[in-house]
């Protein structure tokens, strides 16, 4: 072989394996992505310690104590493990990048990290997003005993689903409430799937901050503590003879205004209580 094709040889293998160095290059910095912000926010009435850890070969566990109403950021690339004490032991949790995560009490009264928060700290976050099963959505409209010319507001609307059973159901006029965007541009495209958008409506902010005044139903899937922030609205802004109706939770203040009250099982048998208050 000639010296001037060996020299040739030569630079294409250093080509190939520069290409490749790349290729590899580009793949670990793909796979590694953007550092998504994790957050943890603490909705007790008191402070809370955890420890928190990333999942990689260099993540240290970090003690943290968070005190009431706070809010801890985490910029991380990969998963990441809270742990704290409930009941006496330790439990973990993991917690993955870009996800908002909440510190709350459980219907024990006891300190639980719930997933779901709108990571806002200028905005009461009133509950997680949990969908309500659509026979307890069924059952919750009818013993809020609608009739034509109601306007029913859903605080933490979600997907949308009772707003739309509402319209579709009942005639009546429907507005949502959610603080996320993404439940709320998904509340719209059911609507619009369903073919009630003109009976439908979705406001996306601070229910606390909003004027609910035109409501004659209030339909609420909130937590207990949340009634309770929203219950000086209720009263002041809701006309008298107007239902609020409540999905698992009952609102402690208006204990004389509590008119109905009923235990429905879901499909999967799983156990839901109802509360209808009269203001």
């Amino acid at each position: 072989m000639k010296k001037r094709d060996i020299w040739l040889l030569v630079v294409i293998a250093i080509g190939a394996l520069a290409a490749l160095w790349l290729s590899i290059g580009r793949g670990c910095s793909t796979a590694e992505g953007k550092a998504s912000e994790i957050t943890v926010r603490n909705l007790t009435d008191g402070a809370v310690s955890y420890r928190i850890r990333a999942l990689s070969i260099s993540g240290s566990e970090v003690n943290k104590v968070l005190v009431s109403g706070a809010l801890d950021r985490f910029a991380s690339k990969v998963p990441m493990d809270v742990t704290y004490e409930r009941l006496g032991g330790d439990v973990t949790r993991r917690l993955e990048p870009g996800k908002p995560y909440t510190f709350r009490y459980d219907e024990n009264n006891l300190v639980h990290l719930y997933a779901g928060s709108h990571g806002r700290e200028d905005a009461v976050d009133l509950a997680p997003y949990v969908a309500t099963p659509q026979e307890i959505v069924e059952k919750m409209l009818e013993l809020a005993d609608l009739i034509p010319g109601d306007i029913l507001y859903d605080i933490g609307c979600g997907d949308g689903r009772i707003v739309i059973t509402a319209a579709e159901r009942y005639g009546v006029r429907a507005v949502g409430i959610d603080i996320v965007e993404e439940r709320i541009r998904e509340s719209k495209e059911n609507a619009r799937l369903a073919g009630v958008e003109n009976m439908a409506e979705f406001r996306q902010g601070d229910a606390t901050t909003m004027d609910i005044s035109e409501a004659t139903v209030v339909t609420l899937y909130l937590l207990p503590e949340s009634n309770d922030v929203l219950h000086p609205q209720l009263e002041a802004q809701l006309a008298p003879g107007s239902r609020v109706v409540s999905h698992n939770y009952r609102i402690s203040k208006w204990k004389d205004r509590e008119i109905a009250a009923k235990s429905v099982t879901d499909r999967s048998g799983e156990s839901h209580s109802i509360f209808v208050y009269r203001r």
